[in-house]
């Protein structure tokens, strides 16, 4: 059995699903997207919302 140690130091890095940049994010953590693109989605849908009509 591998040590968990050893297990979480092979994991390969995390990648934006959005852009593809490496994330500095844990492993473990269940975001997909970097900072930058969330901070995108939610001022995006923030202007969506309050631009309809």
């Amino acid at each position: 059995m591998t040590p968990i140690t050893t297990f979480f130091r092979n994991l390969e890095s995390k990648c934006c699903a959005a852009c593809g940049q490496t994330m500095v994010e844990q492993a473990e953590s269940y975001m997909t997207e970097c900072f930058a693109c969330q901070e995108k989605a939610t001022h995006d849908a923030y202007l969506y919302y309050h631009t309809k009509k």
